[in-house]
């Protein structure tokens, strides 16, 4: 006797465009809060500070809401399971998002006590950015001192002051930084120091 097989369960249409809101929902709030806030609210990190756990989190908590909505009305395990899966995938997707997009600008909404930190310039540099012809602008920077909350690495730093740092070259520059509302330093600006008594490039 031949065993029946469970019959297939039918999902609705809808049912993959919510499998995608992982993904989607992080990228939505990116272009709001370009919209709405723009920079006004410092979003600078410096190297060592990154927000990749609080994207982490952000991600998981968006899928599996994702993943209960999209499965509230279906039994079959098998479905639940695919659901899963894809919730898990585009929440990948979207964990970068949430991660450089949104949680840069939520943590710089509100800052702390600002603090001066004298840094040591080895060299600035640009980059293109991606699919553009317009210049990122970089300063490769060491503290003066090893007791100080920055690490050495490359800051990204305005326009105006690559110029000003890149002629006058100063032996040692100023950054002051808070920390922000998900506890990540921000840097929210750059000034010259000592300079080094050499002929402007």
């Amino acid at each position: 006797m031949t065993q029946a097989r469970a019959p297939r369960q039918v999902v609705p249409p809808r049912f993959f465009v919510t499998v995608a809101l992982p993904f989607a929902v992080p990228a939505l709030v990116t272009i709001v809060l370009i919209v709405t806030v723009g920079e006004s609210w410092p979003r600078n990190l410096p190297p060592g500070s990154g927000l990749k756990l609080a994207g982490f989190l952000a991600t998981a908590l968006t899928a599996l809401h994702v993943w209960r909505y999209a499965t509230r009305d279906l039994a079959d395990v098998r479905v639940r399971k695919a659901a899963a899966l894809l919730c898990g995938v585009t929440a990948l997707m979207g964990w970068p998002v949430w991660s450089v997009g949104v949680m840069p600008s939520v943590n710089g909404s509100r800052l702390g006590e600002a603090q001066t930190v004298r840094m040591v310039l080895e060299r600035t540099e640009t980059t293109t950015v991606s699919r553009s012809d317009r210049l990122n602008h970089w300063a490769w920077l060491r503290p003066e001192t090893p007791a100080t909350p920055l690490q050495a690495g490359r800051y990204f730093v305005p326009e105006g002051i690559y110029q000003s740092w890149s002629s006058t070259q100063p032996a040692t520059v100023e950054v002051t930084l808070s920390k922000g509302a998900l506890g990540a330093v921000v840097v929210t600006g750059f000034a010259p120091g000592q300079t080094t008594g050499q002929t402007p490039r």
